[in-house]
């Protein structure tokens, strides 16, 4: 049984969870894609309160293979925090930052944009530790407003408004 690998990009809006049954009844990802389409898979996971860029295939390996921290992939997040933003810290966090025991290191952090008690922060991060920047910013203390996954790898949302979903073809070469 050799079905071709398939890969769609998803944009997941805010308070839909990425998994597929949810025991508090939540909505899920995959009450949003349209009920045509295969049986898929996300591609790690978002939170609940986090919004923006998700992979999801129709192959189980290609998916774990894609999850692993050995496949450095780069995920690039914009973040709104309630916060003025000291340069310090944002140097730390480049530097790489121990929380808690767990040293978050390849993280790149730069302040896009500075409104009067808000600052819009863009991450870099290869790692993909579980709830990374929600830790760092809990870590100093930056309330956070929006968390958007902008990029996974070579692709990118550009313009996919929340709930949109579209197939990849060809799947891009950095995943293959």
């Amino acid at each position: 049984l050799n079905t071709k690998i398939k890969l769609w990009k998803f944009y997941k809006p805010i308070k839909v969870i990425c998994t597929n049954k949810d025991p508090k009844k939540r909505k899920t990802i995959f009450d949003l894609i349209p009920k045509n389409m295969p049986r898929l898979i996300s591609i790690g996971r978002l939170d609940f309160m986090s919004e923006g860029l998700i992979l999801l295939t129709n192959d189980g390996d290609f998916a774990r293979k894609l999850e692993l921290p050995s496949s450095n992939i780069l995920r690039v997040y914009r973040v709104c925090v309630a916060s003025n933003i000291k340069e310090g810290d944002i140097k730390k966090i480049c530097n790489g930052i121990c929380i808690n025991k767990i040293l978050y290191k390849k993280v790149e952090a730069i302040i896009e944009k500075i409104n009067q008690n808000e600052t819009w922060l863009k991450f870099k991060l290869r790692e993909g530790k579980n709830r990374e920047i929600r830790i760092i910013c809990k870590y100093f203390k930056w309330p956070i407003l929006k968390l958007i996954r902008l990029q996974y790898g070579s692709i990118k949302l550009i313009k996919e408004k929340p709930g949109q979903i579209n197939e990849l073809d060809p799947i891009p070469k950095d995943f293959l």
